[in-house]
């Protein structure tokens, strides 16, 4: 496979894309997110009728890439590449092709809030789904505020910021995280089997429902997109964010002050 951040393939109508770094478990760095900006705006082609989105190895993607971040400036980064991943999650909403999600492992954080983006997800029996950013003593981003609640309930959602406890795939389908759910040997078959069962259906009526739907529920999500910046840049900027990171990075519990 290239070495490129993201790489993609376009095969009978299908575009298969792959978030490419398995050394980082795809976790979410600014060449993911300028990789993830191309593929999907190359997606808008008319030959493509379908999408699937995945990760290299083993993990979709863990979350944000909390060295680059660190060495970037957690404040600066967490400005700068929400903002432009906030780009990337309007391009899927509005790209008028089905996105499917293949959930080959872990799936935290941004990770989660990326597959939440996709129209549907299809997930291995070993994958997970964490929120993840309140035990590094960040706040969640890229539209998981809205998205997260609007399908688990408040209530729920509430509870996985709260307790941050692991989901694993039988209990996230039936909380609607997860669309289908399938053995980990299998995931790549039956993905590309509802991949070509979407590319050969009714496009045109697909890319108006999905439009409708996310006019119904969605129509807020930039402006949300933009609270979250703000208050997880504030989040990076803070006593708890440095230790938790460091708490994470040398696999010990972290202290957290408040502050």
């Amino acid at each position: 496979m290239d070495d490129k951040p993201v790489v993609w393939k376009k095969e009978n109508g299908i575009c298969f894309i792959t978030m490419n770094e398995p050394n980082t478990l795809n976790a979410i760095s600014k060449g993911i997110v300028a990789g993830l900006e191309e593929a999907f705006e190359d997606c808008f082609e008319e030959e493509i009728r379908a999408v699937v989105l995945t990760g290299a190895g083993r993990a979709f993607c863990a979350g944000g890439d909390l060295a680059e971040m660190i060495k970037d400036g957690p404040k600066d980064w967490l400005l700068q590449t929400p903002k432009k991943l906030g780009v990337v999650v309007s391009t899927m909403r509005k790209l008028p092709k089905p996105i499917i999600a293949s959930i080959n492992g872990p799936a935290f954080g941004v990770g989660m809030s990326v597959a939440m983006a996709c129209d549907l997800r299809i997930m291995s029996d070993r994958a997970t789904f964490a929120q993840a950013y309140t035990s590094v003593g960040l706040s969640p981003d890229g539209g998981w505020t809205m998205t997260v609640p609007q399908t688990v309930g408040i209530g729920k959602a509430m509870e996985m910021v709260l307790l941050d406890k692991p989901i694993k795939a039988e209990e996230a389908q039936r909380l609607g995280l997860a669309s289908i759910v399938v053995p980990a040997d299998q995931l790549e078959a039956e993905t590309l089997k509802l991949a070509t069962k979407l590319a050969n259906g009714p496009t045109k009526a697909y890319a108006h429902a999905k439009a409708l739907i996310n006019h119904s529920q969605l129509q807020g999500i930039e402006s949300q997109m933009d609270m979250e910046r703000y208050n997880i840049a504030d989040c990076g900027d803070s006593e708890d964010f440095l230790e938790g990171s460091d708490a994470l990075f040398n696999k010990r519990k972290a202290v957290f002050k408040g502050r």
